[in-house]
């Protein structure tokens, strides 16, 4: 006698038209099971049957039956599911099925008596399943107590018109409503959550990118600057290498809003030699892996070489990668002299997606050249 009740959301273009084909596919299963339901219409059928009305009270009877089937049968097909916003009836309309089913039901009475209250599940599901359950909830057991208790007043005090079918029917109905509701909110608050969890995503990603981009041709532009006059022809190289990366950037950022591209750590190896070569930092790599290895470590790579192009103030940069870890350590000023910034929050919130852990801390004395003025920095990326 119910159907899940979802409100919709207006979508536009394609997705709007795949969205109605699956709503509507939820509709129809929805409708047939609001249908299974008409088989209880059996109980005021047997009222009639035994009430041992006149012949033309039983006719009218029967009518109102079959008449009170066919207006819930298409109710349900208009109100029951409201995965499509047009689909949910207003008020107005609300009223007018319910006045409107009261009616076909009452067109029993002379002939069933108190059997008629069979009826007023049906009518209450309909107020239950197409409003909120503090509103729907409150009205629909009003629409079932009325006819039923007075239905146990008549009837000389018997408790089957109360503790009953349909007294039994509308616990059922009010239980899965709001085990539905909760259900469907359970899913649209998760819903909400992984939609701003992927936009938080993306704004991590083109902030990597863009920063660490954005980094790469401003040190290549002054290196480009500074070589114009004397060496010329490096110069017109560096000049080449910024409109390459530029449109290299370009891409990324539109692969990076869509999710379809992730850094690969074998290129992101060859951009930082090249960027660290460009800002006058001595690179020295060594990498144990022959393959692209974890997402993370391409991420990790960007990020950290960026923060040593940009605050280091360094002239050896020493990366070391590993198959369970990265480490990053530079000779320059140390972690004490910047703060962390969005980049290696970015970096430790992607890590610890993949269950791997940051640590950002001070080279000296691990790495030659460094003292205890001139600490550098390290940024180490483990895997487990």
């Amino acid at each position: 006698m119910s159907t899940m009740g979802t409100a919709g959301r207006a979508d536009t273009g394609d997705l709007a038209c795949e969205r109605v084909q699956r709503s509507g596919i939820r509709f129809n299963a929805g409708f047939l099971y609001a249908g299974m339901w008409i088989v209880f219409l059996a109980v005021p059928v047997i009222g009639i049957l035994t009430e041992g009305a006149a012949l033309g009270w039983q006719l009218l009877g029967f009518a109102g039956v079959l008449l009170f089937g066919a207006a819930y049968l298409w109710l349900s097909w208009r109100g029951f599911d409201s995965t499509l916003e047009h689909r949910i009836p207003t008020n107005g309309e609300l009223i007018t099925g319910v006045t409107l089913l009261a009616v076909l039901g009452a067109l029993s009475i002379p002939a069933a008596g108190p059997w008629v209250t069979a009826f007023t599940p049906f009518i209450a599901t309909l107020v239950i399943y197409t409003r909120r359950p503090a509103v729907g909830i409150p009205i629909g057991v009003l629409i079932w107590a009325l006819p039923s208790v007075t239905a146990f007043i008549l009837a000389g005090g018997s408790s089957f018109w109360i503790l009953g079918g349909p007294g039994m029917a509308m616990l059922f109905i009010i239980a899965i409503r709001i085990t539905e509701y909760h259900e469907e909110n359970d899913r649209r608050r998760a819903e909400e959550l992984r939609q701003a969890e992927e936009r938080d995503h993306i704004a991590r990603d083109v902030h990597d990118v863009l920063g660490h981009s954005l980094t790469v041709l401003t040190v290549k532009a002054q290196l480009a600057r500074r070589l114009i006059e004397s060496d010329p022809d490096r110069a017109r190289y560096e000049l080449e290498e910024i409109e390459r990366l530029s449109r290299q950037s370009l891409e990324e950022v539109r692969a990076t809003v869509s999710r379809l591209k992730t850094p690969e750590l074998p290129d992101e190896i060859e951009v930082a030699r090249s960027t660290l070569e460009s800002a006058g930092i001595t690179p020295e790599v060594s990498s144990q892996l022959d393959m692209s290895g974890p997402p993370v470590l391409a991420w990790a790579l960007r990020e950290a070489v960026t923060n040593v192009v940009r605050h280091s103030d360094a002239t050896r940069c020493q990366i070391n990668i590993t198959t369970d870890r990265m480490r990053v350590a530079d000779d320059g000023v140390g972690v004490g002299q910047t703060r962390e910034g969005n980049g290696l929050r970015g970096l430790r919130e992607r890590a610890k997606t993949v269950g791997a852990g940051v640590v950002v801390g001070r080279a000296y004395p691990e790495l030659a050249g460094t003292s205890p003025e001139r600490p550098g920095t390290q940024i180490e990326v483990r895997l487990s």
